[in-house]
């Protein structure tokens, strides 16, 4: 029994694949790390933001639009999960690929988002530059900015498999 638990903890900090299972089992890890894109998108206010602007804290990079089901179903579970580690050193960027902003901004007060701020790219550039190929699609960068992983569809975001994910980016 010691032997198991030894193993356990002589993994490498960066073996991130052992937490593709359950909710995160579709998670892609990235072995060469590419560094967030620049491109600039609409961030609250209407303000222009980048990736960059959240260097320090990890993100969660999630692309989404208002015409996508399974987009509109995580949205809320975002919004909690932006609630309970607003404070923890997350930054949960939700980045709307609405043709129009006001389209994202109707669903968030509909469904009373309160913790998700309002990003938009009306360009859809972002979804270009981090490889988009379906709509939900969630990319995690640690602190210095470079992506570690990535995970295509809907997500539980309050499930026991994100927390122990997040708590091992965090730390």
């Amino acid at each position: 029994m010691t032997y198991v638990i030894l193993q356990s903890c002589s993994l490498p900090k960066d073996n991130l694949h052992k937490f593709a299972t359950g909710s995160l089992k579709k998670l892609i890890v990235m072995d060469g790390a590419p560094a967030q894109p620049s491109r600039q998108f609409s961030g609250p206010n209407e303000k222009m933001v980048s990736l960059k602007d959240f260097r320090g804290d990890v993100v969660v990079l999630n692309v989404w639009a208002t015409w996508c089901g399974p987009c509109i179903a995580e949205i809320p579970s975002l919004d909690a999960l932006q609630g309970e580690y607003e404070d923890k050193g997350l930054q949960v960027i939700a980045v709307s690929m609405d043709r129009h902003r006001v389209e994202a901004d109707s669903f968030y007060k509909t469904i009373k988002i309160k913790h998700l701020k309002l990003y938009h790219d009306k360009s859809l550039s972002i979804a270009a530059d981090v490889g988009v190929q379906g709509l939900p699609i969630s990319v995690f960068y640690g602190k210095s900015g470079h992506e570690v992983a990535r995970i295509p569809g809907e997500v539980d975001w309050q499930s026991q498999e994100v927390k122990a994910f997040l708590a091992h980016l965090l730390n």
